[in-house]
């Protein structure tokens, strides 16, 4: 608190110490000003610092990695193709011959001698899904750290350290998953259908996998700068 005079009555008014503004006395109740404006403080953060083009271009790549993911999980491009006979996806495989196709979930694999397909299919399942949560949890923290950054979120310092430290484990995740659902419904394929061809990734899935791997790579180049 602060005692000043009165400029009218020369009465003691007290005050708060950061008091500004038009204040009336009660003494004699005439007005008066006090006090200085309060200067516009600027929010810094620890990991505050001007947006990069490495940054810029990691932000691209795993937003553009997301959907990706998340489209090509439910459209079944993501999948390990033999020719344009089979085409097996995250939720089930699809049979063309002689101008018919058929499909089927892997779970309906298990009503029948293909059991063995439908482990591998669920595996590559698995993989995909978790593939695609970890892409989404990356992508949350990015935010977070940004508008943390920027002044227009506050967070507790054991979440701003989580979003920070945790980008690099999520988007290697996204890869390794992703990679490996595929290198397993190839196997599934060669063991269940080998006689058919040689099962490779479909299209979608490699551009993919160079997604994936190039956002990685940024994420190394953007801590690398840090």
């Amino acid at each position: 608190m602060v005692l000043i005079q009165c400029p009218h009555c020369e009465e003691e008014i007290e005050l708060d110490d950061d008091a500004f503004g038009e204040f009336q006395c009660p003494h004699c109740e005439g007005e008066f000003e006090w006090g200085e404006k309060p200067k516009a403080r600027v929010k810094k953060s620890v990991y505050s610092e001007p947006m990069s083009g490495t940054k810029a271009a990691s932000h691209a790549l795993h937003g553009v990695g997301g959907l990706m993911l998340i489209i090509g999980a439910f459209t079944g491009w993501i999948a390990v193709v033999i020719g344009d006979v089979l085409s097996a996806g995250p939720f089930g495989m699809k049979v063309s011959m002689f101008g018919f196709s058929a499909t089927s979930g892997w779970f309906n694999f298990f009503e029948d001698e293909n059991s063995v397909l439908a482990i591998f299919g669920i595996t590559f399942m698995i993989l995909v899904i978790i593939a695609i949560v970890v892409q989404i949890a990356h992508l949350v923290f990015r935010v977070v750290i940004h508008m943390e950054d920027s002044g227009t979120l506050e967070v507790s310092l054991e979440m701003a350290y989580r979003s920070y430290h945790y980008r690099w484990h999520t988007s290697l995740a996204a890869l390794i998953c992703s990679v490996a659902g595929l290198i397993v419904m190839e196997i599934g394929l060669l063991i269940g259908f080998g006689e058919f061809g040689f099962p490779r990734p479909s299209l979608f899935a490699i551009l993919l996998i160079g997604v994936l791997g190039g956002q990685f790579y940024m994420m190394n180049k953007e801590l690398a700068n840090e």
